[in-house]
C-alpha cells in the first residue's frame, strides 16, 4: 500500500541530509527553528526549514517595526526537493502546508529570498508570497588570492571589491492583522 504525501515536523538532520545533497548552498551550515518534512512511504523526499529573521533590519523594512527579536517572524532559509520532484507543484504543496502549520505555532509572517543569479522565486508567487523588489546593492571585498573577507577591516589589504548578486524579496503574511510597509505607504 502507497502512503499518501505528508508535510510534517522533521529533524535538522534529516532536511540537512536532503540540502547537503540537492541544494545548491550544499553543506553550508543554517539556523532550523522550524523544520517540516514532505513524506511519502516514510521517507523525507522534501524540507522547508524556517530561521529567526537573519538580518537585524528585516523587521524594520518590511513592517516599519524597530529593531528588535520578534520570534513570531521568520525567514526561509532552506527549500529543497529530491530532484526528480522539482516542477511537479511538490514544493508548493510543502511551503503551503508548512505555512499553515507554522500559523498554528504563532508565527505572524514568513520573509523569503530568491537569488536573482539563480532564480526568479516562482515557488513564492504560486504561494502568493507579496513580492518586495530586489535588496538594495552590496558588495564584497575579496583578497588578491580569491578569499572573501566576510568580517573585519579591509583597509590596507590587497584585493578587490566585487558585486554581490542582488535578492528578490518575498514575503507572507499569516497575521492580517500585522500591516506591511507596502500596505502601510
Amino acid at each position: 500500500m502507497i502512503e499518501t504525501l505528508k508535510v510534517e515536523p522533521i529533524t535538522y538532520s534529516h532536511a540537512y541530509e536532503l540540502v547537503n545533497a540537492f541544494h545548491y548552498l550544499g553543506d553550508k551550515r543554517f539556523m532550523g527553528q522550524h523544520v517540516f518534512g514532505l513524506t511519502q512511504d516514510l521517507k523525507v523526499i522534501g524540507a522547508v526549514v524556517y530561521s529567526p529573521l537573519s538580518v537585524p533590519n528585516s523587521a524594520t523594512s518590511a513592517f516599519g517595526l524597530p529593531r528588535g527579536n520578534y520570534p513570531d517572524l521568520l525567514e526561509m532559509s532552506r527549500l529543497v526537493l529530491e530532484p526528480e520532484l522539482n516542477g511537479k507543484n511538490f514544493g508548493s504543496m510543502l511551503v503551503g502546508r508548512s505555512l499553515r502549520l507554522l500559523k498554528q505555532r504563532g508565527i505572524r509572517a514568513v520573509i523569503s529570498y530568491a537569488d536573482s543569479s539563480r532564480h526568479n522565486g516562482a515557488i513564492y508567487q504560486a504561494c502568493n508570497f507579496g513580492y518586495y523588489g530586489l535588496t538594495a546593492p552590496k558588495s564584497d571585498f575579496y583578497l588578491t588570492n580569491g578569499t572573501q573577507v566576510t568580517r573585519g577591516k579591509v583597509k590596507g589589504l590587497e584585493g578587490h571589491w566585487l558585486p554581490r548578486t542582488r535578492k528578490h524579496r518575498y514575503l507572507y503574511l499569516l497575521d492580517k492583522r500585522l500591516k506591511d510597509r507596502k500596505s502601510v505607504v
